[in-house]
């Protein structure tokens, strides 16, 4: 079973409000934490999708480079070694035009093949006998293999061919002489127009980009195309500035220098090749779905939250009625328990307070094995003050004593009340019957001292008499007792003239063995 404290407890409003508020703002901030943490993994995982998918597209886009470029060097190779071996005269360059012719049908990509010699001029290619001759010694390529003793292959530069006057990217290699001098060039040139249609069935957004390009920058082939393709370089760029001098292949987000755009890259260079591979996704295409999750998740959040806080304050406003109603309630509970506790007329605690008090210091004198005195103290000859003034007359003079004995009252744990009619109690916790007995001198000076008229006192004006008793270490229900023995006291100082104090020290027994010791005159009743 749940224990009885767990069952009837209960949070203070002031809790409660917190609670509640606490609550509020602890789910308020689960579900746009939550939701955040949804929209970032939503997010990152468009982004990794974005990032394999234009990875899957580079690396489609690097072998097609790579065998369209290893089609046409082998090509290439083989007419070389048909011209170093065989030569270009007479017979032998019919055969040649017309092996190239063939080639260029059977291999895929390569629009025309050409063979200058050493000084640029066009000895055989692929196209038919009617071609006028040209010289394309001004070619970089040509001005390369002639420069350069290297009998690699050499990928150039876009240029316009000017057989077709298509686009064209010129794949060549040296020919050398039989002394090793250079004796010209074998050339493919392969479309631009090739790549950007096997580009076109990859599955890019509109915004986004396939390229191709030299190591240097320079495009070999895009989409979607540009119109200054041939003279555009992207060696500027983040792409070949920031990733690829320290990674061959990754993926970054790049703002592009050519048009502007923000894209999901993956890159990697062509491997055996002079060649950088890329393909950009548009941040836009890919966030457009995320945005729109994201937007109906915010609205979401923000209307839950909303009618969450709306609901926290029709209970907060609930609550701060209740605070108040019970504030008020304990305001007036308080203002009772004061009135059960006050004696309306004099404003001193009443005889119920007083009880109370005695008890519970009589209690802890017992336990504590300390001392405790009570002063009962009466107005002398007040029947016949207020048979001379009257009872509203009356009252005002025991308002007056009231005040003169509180006044002489100081420490916070003394208790000065009203008894009874015109009788006064003095509850002193630990205290002897020496210091009792200095306070009710006090009390009597005090009031003699004040001079409050009394014609019909033989004193000629108000005074009082009082019975003393201290007692050390009390048993606990001794105090009755001792309230009797203050009682007799206080008839003896009566008895003895008035307007004195008699004091007596009891033992903590029971019955008590009587001392009598006023505080002026002392003597026996």
């Amino acid at each position: 079973m749940m224990p009885l404290y767990l069952t009837s407890a209960r949070l203070a409003p002031s809790m409660l409000t917190k609670a509640l508020i606490g609550f509020i703002a602890l789910v308020c901030l689960s579900l746009i934490l939550a939701t955040a943490w949804q929209m970032n993994q939503s997010r990152t995982e468009r982004i990794a999708t974005a990032r394999i998918a234009m990875s899957n597209i580079v690396l489609a886009a690097e072998q097609q480079a790579q065998d369209t470029v290893r089609q046409a060097d082998n090509t290439l190779r083989d007419l070389v070694e048909r011209v170093q071996h065989d030569g270009v005269e007479g017979e032998q360059r019919a055969r040649l035009e017309k092996l190239m012719a063939q080639a260029v049908v059977n291999v895929d990509g390569i629009q025309g093949l050409f063979i200058y010699d050493a000084q640029g001029n066009w000895v055989a290619n692929s196209f038919s006998h009617g071609a006028p001759p040209k010289n394309n010694s001004d070619r970089a390529y040509f001005a390369y293999h002639r420069d350069s003793t290297d009998e690699s292959i050499h990928i150039g530069s876009i240029v316009e061919s000017r057989s077709t006057g298509d686009m064209v990217i010129p794949i060549s290699r040296r020919i050398n002489g039989d002394d090793g001098t250079f004796a010209g060039v074998a050339l493919a040139t392969v479309p631009v127009a090739y790549f950007q249609t096997f580009f076109k069935r990859m599955d890019v957004d509109d915004k986004g980009v396939i390229f191709l390009a030299l190591n240097n920058g320079d495009l070999l082939a895009r989409r979607p195309t540009l119109t200054a393709l041939m003279t555009t370089n992207v060696a500027k760029g983040d792409l070949f500035i920031r990733y690829l001098p320290y990674s061959d292949s990754g993926t970054a987000v790049i703002k592009s220098v050519v048009d502007g755009v923000e894209r999901i890259y993956a890159y990697r260079r062509v491997s055996g090749l002079p060649i950088v591979a890329a393909a950009g996704v548009s941040c836009e295409h890919v966030f457009a779905p995320w945005w729109s999750y994201a937007y109906r998740s915010v609205a979401s959040i923000g209307v839950i939250t909303f009618a969450l806080m709306l609901l926290g304050f029709l209970l907060y406003r609930q609550i701060r009625h209740l605070i108040t109603a019970e504030n008020e309630l304990n305001t007036a509970r308080n203002a009772l328990e004061i009135i059960a506790r006050t004696d309306s007329l004099t404003h001193l605690p009443n005889r119920r307070c007083f009880d109370a008090a005695l008890q519970q210091e009589w209690g802890r004198a017992s336990r504590n094995h300390s001392s405790i005195a009570i002063i009962l103290l009466d107005i002398d000859w007040f029947k016949q003050y207020n048979d001379r003034y009257g009872h509203l007359k009356g009252d005002d003079c025991l308002s007056e004593v009231a005040a003169l004995i509180a006044s002489c009252i100081n420490r916070p744990g003394d208790l000065a009340a009203r008894f009874g009619g015109e009788e006064f109690v003095i509850l002193l916790p630990e205290t002897h019957l020496s210091g009792a007995l200095i306070i009710a001198e006090k009390v009597r000076s005090a009031i003699e001292a004040a001079q409050i008229e009394h014609p019909t006192s033989p004193m000629g004006a108000v005074t009082i008499s009082s019975g003393v008793v201290a007692i050390n270490a009390p048993e606990r229900e001794s105090y009755k007792a001792a309230l009797e023995e203050a009682d007799r006291l206080l008839y003896c100082a009566k008895t003895k003239g008035r307007n004195r104090v008699e004091g007596h020290s009891m033992a903590p027994a029971a019955k008590p063995q009587f001392i009598s010791q006023p505080a002026l005159d002392p003597g026996h009743c």
